[in-house]
Parts: structure tokens; sequence; C-alpha cells
């Protein structure tokens, strides 16, 4: 990778010329943008662009802040999960978030973070959907580097705003180096400020913002859920864990690689809920190239190769992930385990025991209850439960328009494109490249 040239001792800054961390635009044929200390470099359709763009300027807020980057990982990875099975992008971006740095890149790019725990890249062109990634600790250097981009003018900068370009370099300046430790940051890490970013008129409400109630004596349309009867828990001292599943990052990944695949970035520490190798092991066949696949699935899941002509023969191996869950409030679960969701999802049995995770899943009027949704994986198929939920689970598969009330404890098969929604007011919908 490419690096900027440094001198043995740099200048010190003219009048006028802010001192604090320098954002220089490469050379190239995407856009690139600095707002609120949150970088992005894209090469995308101009819908899909505008839509990163804007989910930037709804991130930076007033000015950006030191978890801002959480807010773009969020909002970006909703605009691309939107746009997956229209358009493909090339995008990499990165923000402040707890005193480290949040990344996220996706297709034919790159992101390199330098800091304290050294030299961190992470690509885009083995992963299915994205990747993110938290980098702990203080970055000295941050680069966003698409596959057009050439070298940075030594006195071009971009201190607000979006140009065209193929990448961004973010290095810190002298005085975020000096700035004293906060006792509030994690581990005694640092958080990065560039300057704040002026007013702009495209500026939307973030992603996040609470919505705005619902008229109690709005019409009901054909297949809408009842109205909730459950009153909503109110919290106490203690009924937040400390993990909960929305403080861990999502990481996509290659379900299968090929053999002529570049080596994928180095992994991160392993997760005491999840360890590498705790993939259970279910029955399915190769096609002619060696991808491993659903033994019922009519065309290759990785390469598209016909699986009909082929004299499969049947064996062991390690399921790769199924899919991904898209809640409405931007969260992204990997279909790699089981999970319970609702309200305090980690009392259900099947977390106590190990073999879920709790995804919390907040509703302020109510209707969803404590444990409600059981999301079970067996063998290559997606499988819900209801937990007996008192405003219960709808379901609009692939195709059809209205909602239908699933059974309770009774396990029911969804595909990729179903919509679920938990009680009244909140949903989640599956997606997968898998298709039969």
């Amino acid at each position: 990778m490419n690096r900027p040239h440094r001198d043995a001792q740099s200048p010190a800054p003219p009048p006028g010329v802010p001192s604090g961390p320098v954002v220089r635009p490469l050379t190239g044929d995407g856009l690139v943008a600095h707002v609120g200390g949150l970088l992005l470099a894209c090469d995308a359709a101009d819908e899909l662009t505008e839509r990163l763009l804007q989910a930037l300027w709804a991130a930076s807020g007033e000015g950006g802040g030191p978890d801002a980057g959480r807010a773009l990982i969020r909002n970006v990875a909703q605009v691309l999960a939107g746009a997956m099975t229209t358009s493909t992008a090339a995008c990499a971006v990165a923000g402040p978030a707890d005193g480290g740095t949040a990344v996220l890149v996706c297709g034919n790019a790159t992101v390199t973070v330098s800091g304290g725990e050294g030299e961190l890249t992470l690509g885009g062109q083995t992963a299915l959907t994205w990747t993110d990634r938290f980098v702990n600790g203080p970055a000295s250097r941050i680069e966003l580097r698409l596959a057009t981009a050439g070298e940075p003018h030594p006195r071009a900068r971009l201190d607000a705003g979006a140009v065209p370009g193929g990448g961004l370099q973010w290095t810190a300046g002298p005085a975020d180096a000096a700035r004293p430790v906060r006792h509030s940051e994690r581990s005694g890490a640092q958080a990065h400020r560039p300057p704040e970013a002026p007013t702009d008129p495209r500026r939307e409400v973030p992603a996040d913002a609470p919505a705005a109630p619902r008229r109690a004596d709005a019409l009901t349309p054909p297949g809408t859920p009842p109205t909730p009867h459950e009153p909503a828990a109110q919290a106490t001292p203690g009924d937040v864990p400390d993990e909960d599943i929305r403080s861990q990052p999502f990481e996509s990944v290659l379900l299968v690689r090929t053999a002529d695949a570049p080596a994928a970035p180095a992994p991160p520490p392993a997760r005491p809920d999840l360890e590498p190798d705790s993939r259970p092991e279910v029955w399915g066949a190769e096609c002619k190239n060696g991808h491993f696949n659903d033994p019922r699935a009519h065309y290759c899941e990785v390469c598209g190769i016909s699986m009909g002509q082929l004299t499969m023969i049947p064996r062991r191996g390690p399921r790769p992930p199924l899919g991904v869950l898209l809640l409405d409030d931007g969260m992204v679960l990997r279909l790699d385990t089981d999970y319970v969701m609702g309200r305090d999802p980690e009392r259900a049995e099947p977390v106590a025991a190990g073999t879920a995770r709790p995804a919390r899943v907040d509703d302020r009027n109510g209707s969803v209850s404590r444990r409600h949704l059981h999301v079970m994986l067996k063998d290559w198929d997606v499988m819900l439960v209801d937990l007996g939920s008192v405003n219960g689970t709808y379901v609009i598969p692939p195709g059809e328009s209205e909602y239908q009330q699933i059974p309770t404890g009774t396990p029911v098969q969804i595909w990729p494109g179903t919509t679920v929604r938990l009680g009244a007011s909140r949903s989640f919908r599956y997606e997968s490249h898998r298709k039969r």
C-alpha cells in the first residue's frame, strides 16, 4: 500500500492553518467526503451515492462527536442492505467511536487504520455483503482507498464537504497526540476530533432519532396485527445486561473461499460467546469447484454452477452463515446461530443454555413481549417459533402483501425476502444470497 511521504521534521503550520487532523483526498474516479470527523469514499450509482452522502450527513449531527462513527456505520449498513438486490457499490467509511475508530468497507475498497495496535487493513472484496470493525485506541492515520485511487496532492486538503476522488487520508495532528486522556474514555484511549463541519442544507434527522407517536384513532389497514395489550416494562437497575447484542459489531464474512481468492484480513480476537470452530456440522454436497452447499440446491450458492448435472456425494461439514436479519432500526444480525428476540431475552432458556444469543428488541408501545420469538437454524433452514407472545408474530412471505400470524410454539420455516413483525410495531427482514 502506498504511504504518504513524511519529512523528518514537519514545519510549523502558518498562521490561520488548523493544527488538528489533516484530511487529504486521493486522486481517482469516485467521490470522497469529510464532515464532522466522519470519512466516506464511494464509487456507486448516482442514486446510491446520494443515499450514502445523506447517511453521512445524518450521522454527523451537529458537527459530529466522539461516538458519531457508530451512527455512521449503522446508517451506511442500512443503505447498503436496502440496495443489495438492485445495485453494487465500492464503499469505505470511518469515524470516531468510544475512544477508537469504527470502519466499514464494501466491494472493491479497503480501509487502513494505524495506531497503538499497529496497522490494520480491511477489504470488502471477499465479503458477500460488507465488513465492519471497531479498532480500539487512538488512530494516527486512516486511509480509505478505492480501486482507482492514486496519490494525494501534498497541498490538497478537505476540511469539510464532498469532492471527486479515489480515497482519503486522515492524519492526526499534534494537538490530538498531546490531548490529555479523559476518565470517561475506555481503557485510557482518546477519541480523535477532526474540525467541525459547517451547517449543510442536505443534513437530515439522524436515523436513530425517536419516531413520532402513532395516533390511536388512525385507521388500521387489512392484515395489520392487532393493537398491543401488554403494558410496557419499566426499566429497573440491572435490567440491561453488560454485554447486549447491540453493543457487538457485525462483521460479514465470505461463506466459502475459492482457491484463488485473496487472503482475508486477520480475524479479530475470538468472542467468548462464539468460538471460531463452533459452527455445527450438517450434511451437504460440493459442486465441482469444491464449494459446500445445501444438498437440495439446484445451483451452487457461491459460483452459480448447476448442481443438477453432478453426481453429488453427501458429506458432513461446518455450516456457513445462512444470511442476515435486517431490523427496522438498522441493526444487522448474522445467521450463524440461534437468536431469542424480545424486550428481555437474556432470561430465556435457550440463552441460559448457551444455544442461542439474546437480541434485545426495545418497544415503547409494549407490543413486544419479554421473550417473544425464537429464531432457530435447523440444518440449512431458518425457522421461527413464537414463544407465547401476547400480541403475536406475523410474517409476509415473498410475493405476498398481507401479514399472516404464525401459531404459538410451532416452528414455521421462512425464506429469504420474508418480513417478520413482532407485535404491532417492530419488524425485521430475512435476506440471504442463498436461493432454491
